[in-house]
């Protein structure tokens, strides 16, 4: 009997020591809160994602993230909300969707919960935020939606070791009767280019150039990137897509006067406009071809590369031009957003205010590129005396514009793009493409004009 109950009480202590991993850390590691978070793969997130672990030691939530090429980012995203799987707690998806998002009730509106001090977290200030960046991300009819991820604004980029060469001034005095300067009107920006042409062989700042110089460059292909750019030349004209009553107004005076202003800068820029998109626009500044652009501040840092690029240290950074209204420039950029089935949106709201604050911020700039989305960080005498395109940037933030933040927005520019792209092709003129896109426009938004919003 005495061997029996060794026995008995050895196989309670081998049962004890099997199950142990089932209580203590093993239950501890499934109660973890994990946060699902899908963001475009580009150097901004990469720095986010080199800080998690901080958050995770803040808040003991875990982030899964996940990222890839934004095409495939935003088809996950749409058909995760559409299909209601709850796949996600974070998404950070491009601002003009804020539209369909809200309208279609996929997202969570931010309002109640920067009012409750509960699940607070230090460092996020809703003051510190640029507020021009921020509505045009995530305001929606006076409601606030998410916060932004990645930044990025349309500024006048040129070579100011051109504007500054005193040959180069003098003569463009003498053949135009005013100062060589920074350009802040489409006038001055049009001289400015014509000037600056020049074929191999002529001098430019006292070098004889091995190839063709141009004054501009612009985006011409069918792609989103020739609609940001005549965008932020329409606006600035008075036009644009709608007014401020909501009125379909694409064919309007102020826009045939735009696109034909474009139009007549082609001279002025390298050969194969119609194939132009950001990315090639940056390509001509890294090989010393042009002396300006307008161009998406995230297109800076590949320009002052001095590895890759003849134009780095050179540069110079300002607002877009001016003719009648004066804008910040066209806002692209993304915003982190709550799917309404998310699993965790109190999590959520902890990532998004985290993500937020000045030492994640500041780490995203140094260690990614990117851009902030705080005041005190465009305001940091650090960075404004080491990045030159800080300024203007932060100048172009305060005032910025965006596209209309419709739902129809995406069928909207397929429809500008191609008939954009068919005017630079000499197929049509600005006056026809321009009827052309209100007739097409029309059938989109049939019954739902003038839109409320923008």
């Amino acid at each position: 009997m005495k061997g029996f109950f060794k026995k008995l009480i050895l196989a309670s202590v081998l049962m004890f020591l099997f199950l142990l991993p089932c209580f203590g850390g093993g239950a501890q590691e499934s109660d973890q809160v994990v946060l699902k978070v899908i963001a475009e793969m580009h150097n901004p997130t990469l720095a986010l994602e080199k800080q998690l672990p901080e958050f995770e030691k803040l808040t003991g939530i875990k982030v899964e993230l996940e990222y890839g090429p934004m095409d495939s980012v935003v088809q996950k995203e749409l058909l995760a909300l559409q299909a209601g799987t709850a796949e996600y707690d974070v998404i950070s998806a491009p601002f003009q969707f804020i539209g369909s998002f809200v309208e279609n009730d996929y997202i969570l509106d931010i309002d109640d919960m920067m009012a409750d001090p509960q699940n607070a977290i230090a460092g996020f200030n809703a003051d510190n935020m640029v507020k021009g960046m921020w509505d045009v991300a995530a305001n929606w009819k006076g409601s606030y939606y998410g916060v932004p991820s990645n930044t990025c604004i349309q500024i006048l980029a040129y070579r100011k070791d051109l504007f500054k060469d005193p040959a180069e001034a003098s003569a463009f005095k003498a053949k135009y009767g005013y100062e060589l300067e920074v350009p802040d009107n489409w006038k001055a920006y049009k001289d400015i280019a014509e000037f600056f042409t020049r074929s191999k062989g002529e001098k430019l700042a006292g070098e004889v150039l091995s190839q063709d110089f141009y004054g501009i460059t612009f985006s011409g292909k069918r792609h989103d990137a020739a609609v940001c750019d005549w965008q932020s030349i329409a606006w600035s004209f008075g036009g644009g897509t709608f007014n401020d009553s909501g009125d379909l107004v694409i064919d309007s005076p102020e826009n045939v006067k735009a696109l034909s202003y474009i139009k007549s800068l082609i001279p002025f820029a390298p050969p194969g406009i119609s194939i132009n998109t950001w990315d090639e626009k940056t390509t001509q500044f890294q090989q010393g071809l042009v002396a300006m652009t307008i161009i998406f501040n995230d297109c800076a840092p590949a320009i002052e590369d001095i590895e890759n690029s003849r134009s780095a240290g050179k540069m110079g950074y300002a607002v877009v031009p001016v003719e009648q209204k004066s804008i910040g420039g066209n806002y692209g950029a993304w915003a982190f957003y709550i799917p309404k089935d998310a699993k965790n949106p109190e999590a959520s709201w902890k990532f998004l205010q985290w993500v937020s604050t000045p030492e994640v911020q500041r780490n995203i700039v140094t260690e990614g590129g990117g851009f902030p989305t705080l005041q005190s960080l465009y305001k940091d005498e650090e960075f404004k005396s080491s990045i030159p395109y800080w300024e203007g940037s932060y100048e172009a933030y305060q005032i910025c514009s965006s596209k209309p933040r419709i739902p129809e927005w995406n069928e909207i520019n397929n429809v500008i793009m191609l008939h954009l792209s068919r005017v630079y092709n000499d197929e049509v003129a600005p006056e026809e493409a321009l009827s052309s896109m209100r007739k097409e426009i029309n059938v989109i938004m049939e019954g739902k004009l003038p839109i409320s919003y923008k």
